[in-house]
């Protein structure tokens, strides 16, 4: 998100292609994402039955016959940290059931959480895994949650579509000729209530001559809809841009952010943002993004790659279609065995008339909900 003082009048100062047409590749994208939510992928069968009777042989002794742990028990006191409480619909929702599968699996150390939780894997078959992992699931009452499993890798410029407790710095180098910028935004996200988020924002930029807080944004995300089955997670936003330079604007920026698994190895995020400058909503744009990232390991502490797609055009395009398009290769690096701290690095291209020859993208995150910061390295 650009800062108001470099987004003022930024779409007519940029040199921003005079290219018709820009629409149709657009809405073919915003058509394609849409057609994505009615394909439904393929669930391994599970059990219930024979999940409840592995559970209670072999996890209620910890977790308490109803997934809430006794704090009376000296089992439960002789464990640090203590065992999940599986019944609580927060935790039980956010957890993905494929990260579950992968402790009952090969224990507790294995994602950096506690080595006390053993492994069964040479106890359990992969189908009974499966289907005590999904009779936990059903311990809570998650129904007004969205699901874990749609909590997809963080892009650089799509918006986010599941709603996190989490820790964000990204950094931006921009290479200009006669002009280099560094660009740096603090983001915390904090989940309010079954389906909402807060946001803060702070962003800092430097070109060399001022290096200066720019702007301070709040917001508040809402889940719109989703669907487990169809695995896709539709939220929207509102997002108040408070700038630090008296003679910038304030802005309010909505976007639509959508989240969809392709397929077990492949997902897809789109938004669609507005942003629209409170004295003169002319001076606006519209960005639309979308990414898809080749997930090719069940494990987090891996490197996955990911193409992602940007396209901004501004209100007012002088009788003619201005647009900016960029193309921006990106990896994301899980540095923890649980993935709850990533980096995420890339490099935008202009496909279009930019001022800029590149950007150079490097986000650090940090899902606080999952452990410390030092946890699990």
């Amino acid at each position: 998100m650009m800062s108001s003082m470099s987004r003022h009048g930024v779409y007519h100062r940029m040199g921003y292609a005079r290219t018709r047409g820009w629409i149709t590749p657009a809405l073919v994208l915003l058509v394609g994402a849409a057609a994505t939510l009615f394909i439904c992928q393929p669930a391994e069968a599970a059990d219930l039955g024979t999940g409840k009777r592995i559970f209670e042989t072999t996890c209620a002794a910890c977790h308490g016959s109803n997934g809430r742990p006794d704090p009376a028990s000296p089992l439960t006191q002789a464990f640090n940290p203590p065992p999940a409480d599986l019944s609580d619909p927060l935790f039980n929702s956010r957890e993905p059931a494929l990260d579950w599968e992968l402790v009952v699996k090969h224990g507790g150390q294995v994602l950096g959480l506690s080595p006390q939780m053993p492994p069964q894997g040479e106890n359990l078959s992969d189908e009974e895994i499966v289907s005590v992992v999904a009779y936990i699931k059903t311990l809570a009452d998650t129904r007004a949650y969205p699901p874990g499993e749609l909590n997809l890798m963080l892009p650089v410029r799509t918006k986010k579509a599941f709603l996190e407790d989490e820790l964000v710095w990204g950094s931006r180098y921009e290479s200009t000729d006669g002009e280099d910028e560094w660009r740096n935004v603090l983001e915390l996200e904090r989940r309010i209530g079954r389906r909402g988020q807060g946001i803060l924002e702070l962003v800092h930029e430097d070109n060399g001559q001022e290096s200066e807080l720019e702007e301070i944004e709040l917001g508040y995300k809402h889940a719109l809809a989703w669907s487990l089955e169809s695995r896709y997670l539709l939220s929207g936003a509102v997002v108040v841009a408070f700038p630090t330079d008296d003679a910038a604007s304030e802005e309010v920026i909505p976007y639509l952010a959508l989240a969809k698994e392709l397929s077990a190895r492949s997902t897809l995020q789109t938004s669609a943002r507005a942003v629209l400058p409170i004295d003169d909503v002319d001076q606006g744009a519209l960005e639309l993004a979308g990414i898809v990232h080749w997930v090719w390991s069940d494990w987090p502490r891996r490197v996955f790659p990911a193409l992602e797609l940007t396209a901004t055009a501004p209100f007012q395009s002088g009788g003619q279609d201005d647009v900016q398009f960029t193309v921006l290769p990106q990896v994301r690096l899980g540095l923890t065995r649980g993935g709850h701290v990533a980096l995420n690095l890339g490099v935008e291209l202009p496909l279009s008339d930019q001022l800029y020859d590149y950007r150079a993208h490097l986000t650090l995150l940090w899902d606080f909900a999952d452990g410390g910061f030092f946890q699990g390295w």
